[in-house]
């Protein structure tokens, strides 16, 4: 089961928890000074590593102990908002970015800038990627690895359809859906050419900045309109009349969370969406080789993709071990011994260093990741605007939204003015 939860059940959280007076809470243990909680979202494969990383830590650092908490993604926000309502959160948070600009600016995580130098060392850190975690000036979390996001698909299956994948960096959504048809007749029954992702965020994100909009505006309104989105909704919906994509009701057997419930991981599709990071765990998932591919553009050839920080690594504001969270920040990042370990499955480092020591030890399927994000280098647009708060409830109207119109509940036209029309009212009243 989902535990999800909205930004304004987060606010009334937080709000419970300052009413009784938490948040300056000193009710760490008291061995504090030895301990460090550690939370981080993740699948199998990242726990693995993680905790092969802690055990390094507390072995080169006796005395120290770290607490290792993990959950999967959507618990993991709930956790952790639940946490920070309570004036609990660990001292060391593993952050997105779509959330790190919220909690930094409800005085939840610590500035990270007098510790560079000191605790943290970031001499070989790419200095753009640093300013990732930049927010009103301030430095609240550190890249743990870059990304992007990307379509993953079946070598394979494709082999088997005698249909090659072009170029990815110049190829179209019409070239996408003629592709589909030229593999339609050669797969079985039960096996789609793609999921459908007109319930995808990232994906419609890079649709609607194809056409130099975005999810949002600086000033944090919606950053676009109903035409698009009906376009986009259009474009999925004929996907799925053609048969490339799986009925609703099959479809709707991915949890859009857990990677094991994929139409890739299931074996029902050839492409889907994922992260490039996440192609590891993919892998592990399948017995097909898999590998990565850019989303396809519109005919401007306007690029809407972007390098982000697949997660970033965050200081609780009020822990009562500040120089030992932030010594394991830099542990964790700069390390080369636990670079060893943690590989590129939180995404490519941004230390010179660690990315020079790990480059001839990693996999085939590692190696795959970073050409691919060396590729997307080259066709990519600035980081979009910080998601305004509500941004986390608009996005949990996208997927109802979507199915009501792939089970026929509902016209394209009326279910995206719905969808923007409320959007519009979240985020009013955020």
């Amino acid at each position: 089961m989902k535990h999800e939860i909205s930004r304004r059940d987060f606010s009334r959280l937080l709000a419970a928890g300052a009413a009784v007076g938490t948040f300056g809470s000193t009710s760490s243990i008291a061995f504090a000074d030895e301990r460090v909680r550690y939370i981080w979202w993740g699948n199998p494969d990242r726990d693995k590593r993680t905790r092969a990383m802690v055990d390094l830590y507390q072995k080169k650092n006796p005395g120290v102990t770290v607490d290792a908490e993990t959950y999967g993604w959507n618990d993991y926000w709930t956790k952790l908002a639940t946490q920070a309502a309570g004036g609990n959160l660990p001292d060391v948070i593993q952050m997105d970015y779509r959330y790190i600009f919220e909690y930094a600016r409800r005085g939840q995580l610590a500035d990270l800038t007098p510790f560079l130098g000191k605790d943290l060392h970031m001499e070989n850190f790419d200095k753009n990627v640093l300013q990732s975690g930049m927010v009103d000036g301030k430095l609240y979390g550190i890249s743990m690895g870059a990304n992007s996001i990307c379509l993953i698909y079946s070598v394979d299956k494709m082999k088997a359809a005698g249909v090659a994948v072009p170029d990815t960096s110049k190829w179209t959504w019409d070239d996408y859906r003629k592709i589909g048809m030229d593999v339609k007749s050669s797969l079985g029954d039960g096996v789609w050419f793609s999921s459908n992702m007109g319930m995808q965020e990232p994906i419609l994100q890079c649709f609607v900045r194809q056409r130099d909009k975005d999810l949002y505006t600086e000033d944090g309104q919606l950053g676009f309109d109903a035409t698009d989105l009906g376009d986009y909704w259009d474009y999925w919906m004929q996907m799925q009349n053609d048969g490339l994509t799986p009925p609703p009701d099959v479809q709707a057997q991915d949890k859009n969370g857990p990677l094991e419930t994929t139409m890739i991981a299931t074996g029902r599709t050839v492409f889907d969406f994922t992260n490039s990071n996440q192609l590891v765990a993919h892998q592990k998932l399948s017995k097909d080789m898999e590998e990565l591919a850019m989303v396809p553009n519109q005919s401007n050839g306007k690029a809407g993709q972007y390098m982000k920080p697949s997660m970033l690594m965050s200081q609780r504001s009020n822990s009562s071990v500040p120089d030992e969270a932030a010594k394991f920040i830099n542990f964790a990042i700069t390390d080369l011994d636990a670079a060893d370990i943690l590989q590129i499955e939180r995404g490519v480092p941004s230390d010179s260093k660690v990315i020079e020591h790990i480059a001839p030890s990693l996999t085939s399927t590692e190696q795959q990741i970073l050409k691919y994000l060396q590729l997307v280098a080259t066709h990519v647009s600035p980081l979009p605007p910080a998601p305004p708060k509500g941004a986390g409830e608009v996005d949990k109207q996208l997927i109802p939204a979507f199915q009501a119109v792939s089970f026929g509940k509902t016209g394209v036209k009326e279910a995206a003015n719905d969808f923007v029309n409320k959007a519009v009212g979240i985020l009013k009243r955020s």
